[in-house]
Parts: structure tokens; sequence; C-alpha cells
């Protein structure tokens, strides 16, 4: 798949431009599935909601063999070379927001407000070994 990105229409939410590609690294913690990102204060942060199943599927997807050892996981608000799927924001409950993945759907919580000034419309993400043969 080749994607074109025009340079001077990067979308800005509050000064924060929205195609920076973040990249976390989610690993099983007693059963959960979690991520630590010290960059934004968050340490073992849990995934939860349908969330775990739907990276797990993907991770299954791309030949990760055992994603509870951890995997990395790259999201951004728009679209991005080498992007797996996406989602597309539903409605807001608790503070967080409700995003369908394809025929699943999986909530995230408000820590997705220490990426994002507001919820994108859609998330582009892709999972990748934490080591590469």
């Amino acid at each position: 798949m080749n994607l074109v990105f025009i340079l001077f229409n990067i979308p800005l939410l509050k000064g924060r431009i929205m195609n920076d590609v973040k990249t976390i690294r989610p690993y099983d913690y007693y059963g959960m599935l979690v991520f630590d990102d010290p960059s934004v204060g968050l340490d073992k942060e849990p995934l939860i909601l349908g969330v775990p199943e739907i990276l797990f599927g993907l991770c299954e997807l791309s030949g990760i063999k055992n994603p509870k050892q951890g995997f990395l996981l790259n999201f951004c608000a728009t679209a991005f070379d080498g992007f797996q799927a996406q989602a597309n924001r539903l409605t807001e409950e608790n503070g967080g927001w409700w995003y369908q993945f394809g025929p699943q759907k999986g909530w995230l919580c408000p820590q997705l407000f220490r990426y994002y000034d507001q919820a994108p419309l859609k998330i582009f993400f892709s999972v990748e070994p934490t080591t590469r043969a």
C-alpha cells in the first residue's frame, strides 16, 4: 500500500502535530496487559475492555509468537506508512472513548489524553515484535 502525505496539511490540535507516531510496549503483568511510558507519567497502565483481545489478534496475524512477553504498538491519529489497522471513535464513557476496531470494540481510558488533547476520530496502529530476527 502506498500512502501519500501532504506535509503542508498536517492537522494540529492545540499545537500538537497529530501525525506524530507514538510507540508503547505492552506486556503481561499478573494477567493484565499493561504498558509503561515515563514520558507521560504512566507505569503499568492497564489496557482493558476489549483492547487486549484486539491487540493479541493483531499480533497473531502479524506472526508475533508470544505477545504477553511484550510487543511494540505504534499508533497515530493519521495514517502512517505500515499501519495495519484503524479504529474509529464511537462514544464517550467514563472520561474515555469506545473505538470500533473492525468487528470489535475496545475502550481507551482517559489516559488517551496524555497523548492527545482531544480524542481522535480515528487511530491508526501497527504491532511488531520487540526484537527483529
